[in-house]
C-alpha cells in the first residue's frame, strides 16, 4: 500500500512559501501568485509533470496498490485544472484534491483523512496493524519505473517510523526540446524519492505519521535507511526553479549548468531505458544531433601532447548552449589534467570569462580536461552571454599524463534554449 503527494503549483494563503521561494524575491503574496500561475511556468510544469512524471507513476500503478494525491488551488487557471482532471480520467490512481488553506509542509497531513478512508475500505478491523508507505514528489521530478518495487522490501512493521532515502539518481538540464548535460547525482537525503513508512491501525481507522520536517535534516527526526545502489530519481533542472528566482534568466541557467559540471558525466545508453520510459526520447534527442568523429569499434585515436584538434563552427554562434563531448579510455588511471579545451570567443569581457568558468591561458580562454580514472565521459556546456559569439573550439593534449586512446569524439553542437537574456 503506497501513497504519493504532489503540491501542483499550489498557492497556500497564509503560508511562508511565497516568502521563501526565490530567496525572498516576491514582495507580496499577490506577486507570488502571479508568478505561480504565469502562463510560461504552468506550461512547463504541466509538460514535466503530466507528460514525464505521471507516465512513470502509471507504470508503478500497474503492479502495486498505489494512489497519488495532487493538491491544487481553486485559483489554478481553468485550462490547467481541465488538464489535471483529464490526466486523472486517464490514470485512475491520480486523485486531484482542491486545497485552499495553509499547507503544513509536504501535504501528507492534508490528505491523511483520504488515505485513512481508502485503507479502511481495504483492511478489516481484525487484520491487525499494516505498514503503509507514503512519499512526496515535486511536479518537476521523475521517479524510476521500479521505484515502488524497491520500496516494497522496506514496507514492513519492523521499519515503521523510518524514512527511506534513495541517494543515487540522475539529473540533466531541460533545453527547449531536449535534456542535455546528463549527469549522475549522488545526493543522500534528497527530497527526490524520499519515502516514509507509517502504520495503519484498522481498529482505530488511524494512520500514524511522523512529520519529517526538511528533508536534509530528516535523520534528526527519525532513523533513515540509505539505499544508493542504483539510479532511482531524476531531477530535471530548468531556469524556472523556485530556488533560483532571485537571479536573471541568464545567471539562473548558467548557474545550473555550472553546478551540473561538478557531477560525473554519463551517457544515455548507460542509464537503463526501461527505468525511464518517459524521458528516453528527451535524452536521446539531446545526443542525436552530435556528429561522431570516432566511434566504438573504429580505429582508436591516439591522443598525446602533440595532438591538436580544432573544430570550426559553421557560422559565428551568438546565442544558445554550446556543447562539447568526448569519451576516453587510457591504459592506466590518469593523474589529473590531461588536455585543455580552448574557445574562440568574440566580445567576451573579463567578467564573462569568470561566469563561463574559463581562464585565459597560453592559447586563449579555456578549461582543463581532468580525470583520475582510466575511462569516462567528459561533457562541457557553455551558455553564451549577450554580445558574445564563438567561432571554434580546440582540443589539445598535455604532457603531464595524456590519455592514450579516445574511443569516441564528437564535434561541438549548439542547443536551442529558451530566452536567457
Amino acid at each position: 500500500m503506497f501513497y504519493g503527494v504532489t503540491r501542483y503549483s499550489l498557492f497556500s494563503p497564509g503560508s511562508q512559501s511565497w516568502k521563501t521561494s526565490g530567496g525572498g524575491v516576491f514582495q507580496s503574496p499577490a506577486e507570488y501568485r502571479d508568478y505561480l500561475f504565469s502562463k510560461e511556468r504552468l506550461q512547463l510544469r504541466a509538460e514535466l509533470f503530466l507528460t514525464r512524471s505521471v507516465p512513470a507513476l502509471a507504470t508503478m500503478a500497474e503492479n502495486h496498490d498505489y494512489k497519488h494525491f495532487i493538491l491544487y488551488s481553486e485559483l489554478l487557471p481553468a485550462e490547467h485544472q481541465e488538464r489535471l482532471f483529464a490526466a486523472a480520467g486517464q490514470y485512475p490512481f491520480l486523485i486531484p484534491v482542491e486545497w485552499n488553506e495553509v499547507v503544513r509542509g509536504s501535504g501528507i497531513e492534508e490528505v491523511r483523512p483520504l488515505i485513512e478512508q481508502d485503507l479502511a475500505a481495504k483492511i478489516g478491523a481484525g487484520e491487525g496493524v499494516q505498514p503503509v508507505v507514503w512519499f512526496r514528489l515535486d511536479d518537476d521530478d521523475v521517479l524510476a519505473a521500479n521505484y515502488l518495487t524497491r520500496l516494497e522490501s522496506y514496507r514492513t512493521l519492523a521499519h515503521v517510523g523510518m524514512a527511506v532515502s534513495f541517494g543515487l539518481g540522475l539529473t540533466a538540464y531541460k533545453a527547449r526540446r531536449e535534456l542535455v548535460s546528463l549527469r549522475e547525482y549522488y545526493h543522500p537525503k534528497s527530497a527526490q524519492g524520499m519515502a516514509f513508512i507509517a502504520a495503519f491501525n484498522p481498529r482505530q481507522r488511524l494512520l500514524s505519521i511522523t512529520t519529517p520536517g526538511p528533508h536534509h535534516g530528516v535523520d534528526q527526526v527519525m532513523p533513515v535507511i540509505l539505499d544508493s545502489r542504483e539510479h532511482m530519481f531524476f531531477q530535471i533542472r530548468h531556469g524556472d526553479q523556485d530556488s533560483t528566482l532571485n537571479a536573471s534568466p541568464y545567471r539562473r541557467i548558467a548557474g545550473s549548468l555550472a553546478r551540473l559540471e561538478k557531477l560525473p558525466s554519463i551517457r544515455t545508453a548507460d542509464v537503463g531505458a526501461p527505468k525511464w520510459p518517459s524521458l528516453m526520447e528527451d535524452l536521446t534527442r539531446g545526443e542525436a544531433d552530435f556528429h561522431e568523429l570516432t566511434a566504438p569499434g573504429a580505429e582508436p585515436l591516439l591522443f598525446t601532447e602533440d595532438t591538436e584538434l580544432t573544430f570550426p563552427l559553421d557560422a559565428r554562434i551568438e546565442a544558445g548552449l554550446v556543447e562539447f563531448e568526448l569519451e576516453f579510455e587510457s591504459a592506466k588511471d590518469l593523474a589529473g589534467g590531461f588536455a585543455t579545451i580552448t574557445f574562440e570567443l568574440r566580445g567576451a569581457k573579463p567578467e564573462d570569462l569568470g561566469n563561463l568558468g574559463l581562464k585565459n591561458g597560453r592559447f586563449g580562454p579555456g578549461r582543463q580536461v581532468w580525470s583520475r580514472q582510466a575511462r569516462g565521459v567528459v561533457k562541457y556546456s557553455m551558455l553564451l552571454p549577450d554580445g558574445v559569439s564563438i567561432s571554434g573550439i580546440t582540443l589539445r593534449g598535455k604532457n603531464k599524463q595524456p590519455a592514450d586512446v579516445f574511443i569516441r569524439l564528437r564535434a561541438p553542437r549548439v542547443v536551442e534554449m529558451a530566452a536567457v537574456s
